[in-house]
């Protein structure tokens, strides 16, 4: 039946808007936004006084969390990671896959093109993101050795077949391969090419740019160092206005002022806030594998045995709260960087990440410490932490 929700703050395209409500259709899209209504008789309300209501988040690059793992042979599993997840408020994302060797990782996407789509109770698997293999070995950080190959268009081929239509997003160091080939075959197959795990210095990702490249993974982490005299990556994305980036705002990869000055830098409608969390993130799980090599948690930071961080530790909810807390953006900016921009760069801005009339009712319930109450994929509850009254 039609919903309608109110709350104390709603963040919209227009702005936050204090004290509304948004009621939801019977098909899972919003109707309407606005000042609380008049509700007719049979329409479900869910009151939230203290709530703030934001878009649901998306994460493009995600490893696992909650003990699951998103590269796996068992597409239940990226199932019931779908399911956990949206306790975090993660209303769609996209299983990011590395492996062990070329064999290992055909499985691996095989699994995550079968997973593909919504899950019953739980969040939209929306594709494949595939980190490599073609990466710069220099620059692989925790990415395993037996998955890093050179410029071999016909695996590239293989790679996407194996996906069944559903590689969204591939991270490409293009100086190791045919760039103007690697990037044309990508995005002929509607892939969006993201520079990564790479040593490009300014010109050579220039010509990657104009080449087709329009994202970059997890900026500053695993890519040549940023030098006044030799911008790298981050000069030509910041040139390139279409470019968007990934950042990682656990506190690890990137030291909090970095993550400010970066938002500064770029708007907050060009970065997509990732969790680039592992298995152990938000478990008690303590170690995985990458590959032939042993992750390990320790405290709120995972690691190789040579010290290599080896993913994130936090979900996504957390890296928002972390925004605020750190007072690099406000609530509104950072949902747009946890929703909006990922919706964006998959091309799915006119259906998911904003809460306006005709986009699917993915939507998350924050409390005033910005923890998850509630959330909706498609305008049903799929987690309640039973905070605020159903009628």
């Amino acid at each position: 039946m039609p919903t309608a929700i109110t709350c104390q703050s709603i963040v919209t395209p227009d702005g936050p808007l204090t004290t509304g409500a948004v009621v939801i259709g019977d098909d899972g899209r919003i109707m309407e936004v606005g000042p609380v209504p008049h509700v007719p008789e049979g329409v479900q309300v869910i009151d939230l006084p203290d709530a703030t209501l934001v878009p649901g988040y998306i994460d493009l690059h995600v490893h696992g969390g909650g003990g699951f793992s998103l590269a796996t042979h068992d597409s239940e599993e990226i199932r019931s990671y779908a399911r956990w997840a949206v306790s975090h408020g993660v209303t769609s994302f996209l299983p990011t896959i590395c492996a062990g060797s070329s064999d290992e990782g055909f499985e691996y996407i095989r699994t995550a093109a079968q997973a593909t789509g919504p899950v019953e109770g739980g969040a939209n698997v929306l594709g494949v993101n595939l980190e490599g293999p073609f990466v710069n070995p220099e620059r692989r950080g925790a990415l395993p050795a037996g998955w890093i190959r050179g410029n071999e268009l016909e695996l590239l081929k293989l790679l996407i077949d194996e996906a069944q239509g559903s590689l969204r997003i591939m991270t490409l160091a293009p100086e190791t391969v045919d760039p103007w080939r690697f990037i044309e075959t990508l995005t002929s197959a509607n892939a969006i090419v993201s520079v990564g795990h790479t040593n490009l210095d300014f010109e050579l990702a220039q010509i990657a740019f104009a080449a087709g490249a329009s994202h970059v993974t997890h900026l500053f982490n695993a890519m040549r160092p940023f030098h006044h005299r030799e911008p790298g990556i981050l000069g030509a994305a910041f040139d390139h206005a279409e470019a968007t980036v990934e950042v990682i705002a656990d506190g690890i990869h990137l030291h909090p002022t970095t993550v400010a000055m970066t938002i500064h830098l770029f708007g907050p409608d060009r970065i997509a806030l990732i969790s680039d969390a592992v298995p152990p993130a938000a478990s008690d799980v303590r170690t995985f594998r990458l590959g032939d090599n042993e992750a390990k948690r320790y405290g709120d930071r995972v690691l190789l045995k040579d010290g290599t961080i080896a993913g994130s530790a936090e979900t996504l909810d957390h890296i928002v709260r972390n925004i605020v807390s750190w007072q690099a953006a406000d609530i509104a900016s950072a949902a747009c960087m946890a929703s909006t921009v990922p919706a964006r760069v998959l091309g799915l801005d006119n259906s998911k990440g904003r809460i306006a009339p005709g986009y699917d009712a993915d939507l998350v319930a924050l409390d005033p410490g910005l923890n998850v109450a509630m959330t909706w994929v498609k305008g049903r509850v799929v987690y309640s932490r039973s905070t605020g009254t159903i009628s």
